[in-house]
């Protein structure tokens, strides 16, 4: 699987401030949006980025790193029509604002227009059911598309622990939890985190590994119910993460690094099925064709418009795990117990 389709879902998910360059800018000379959409009824404030694929001269480069050229001048009209249950509720009209750290590439930076809203969104339950259908009227078009929306609040983590002991390394561990309503994808990383003092005065200070376990599929993914989902990780993942995480910096004399009762976390992100497809697209162009940009999930456009929910849970490290932590003497690790230091 390649390295930009798994990381593709995290940089979706961060305000969609990221550079893409799966649009084609080679392609005939004709204004063509782009539209990416990942609506999460948890946020605060939903992000939708408009723009366009404009082709002024013969160097496609220099025009897309053109803000003129790449954003549609003035406001466009931008709105979300809301539904529960198949019912019209309501509909939210979008504003604009200019983001400013967009990440440098391709597109232009750092400064960026997007269209958000801060209105509430649903929240799917055993009752109601919601999507979103997204209306842009651009000059010389209109774009429709929708998104259902993704997860319940039983959505999240049913293991209760975390298996990194040395005895289980070279195999795969099961982890299970609950599944989102309306997700047929699911971003999936964790994090380590212990507490570091340099000499017996100095002051303790966190540290917080991360790493990416995977991207999956459902079909990628094992079950035992349909409330029972299981994936599976790697515990070598996680003392290669380590390794690399602390360096060098080991067996220093005087250093102690505390472990919590719950030094560890996994974050679950669920996406809808418009951004599987799309996902499952790309692996496919990049493994076959990687100039083929003429996929999409929204007609008349290029991009996306879908739905995510993301899921955080502080573990308990299982088994073995804290002893044999412990007993890797180069590293200084000691159990403290509690939730901080």
């Amino acid at each position: 699987m390649k390295t930009r389709f798994l990381l593709l879902l995290g940089a979706l998910t961060l305000l969609l401030t990221s550079c893409s360059t799966d649009v084609d800018l080679y392609a005939d000379p004709e204004e063509i949006p782009v539209i990416y959409g990942l609506l999460n009824c948890e946020a605060d404030t939903n992000f939708i980025r408009i723009t366009r694929v404009v082709h002024a001269s013969d160097n496609p480069l220099l025009d897309a790193a053109n803000s003129s050229l790449s954003e549609y001048p003035g406001k466009l009209d931008v709105r979300l029509t809301e539904f529960r249950n198949d019912d019209s509720i309501r509909q939210i009209v979008l504003d604009t604002i200019t983001l400013h750290n967009k990440q440098s590439g391709i597109f232009y930076a750092p400064n960026q227009k997007v269209y958000y809203t801060t209105e509430p969104l649903g929240t799917n339950n055993g009752k109601n059911k919601y999507k979103y259908k997204l209306t842009i009227v651009f000059p010389d078009r209109v774009v429709t598309t929708e998104a259902k929306l993704v997860g319940t609040s039983s959505f999240g983590p049913k293991s209760l622990a975390l298996n990194f002991a040395k005895s289980v390394i070279g195999t795969r561990r099961p982890y299970h939890f609950h599944p989102a309503l309306n997700a047929s994808v699911y971003r999936v990383d964790m994090s380590f985190t212990y507490h570091e003092r340099r000499t017996p005065l100095s002051d303790t200070i966190p540290h917080t590994m991360r790493w990416h376990v995977g991207t999956f599929f459902e079909s990628d993914l094992g079950f035992e119910s349909e409330d029972d989902y299981i994936l599976y990780y790697y515990p070598a993942d996680f003392y290669g993460a380590l390794e690399d995480f602390i360096g060098g910096d080991t067996a220093v004399p005087g250093l102690k690094r505390f472990l919590s009762d719950y030094p560890a976390t996994i974050t679950i992100t669920a996406g809808g099925g418009n951004l599987r497809e799309y996902l499952y697209y790309l692996n496919m162009v990049n493994q076959a064709n990687p100039n083929d940009t003429d996929f999409t999930t929204i007609p008349g456009a290029k991009g996306v418009f879908s739905s995510i929910m993301t899921k955080t849970q502080r573990m308990r490290l299982g088994d073995t795990t804290v002893p044999d932590l412990i007993a890797e003497e180069k590293w200084g690790f000691a159990f403290m117990g509690g939730q901080e230091p």
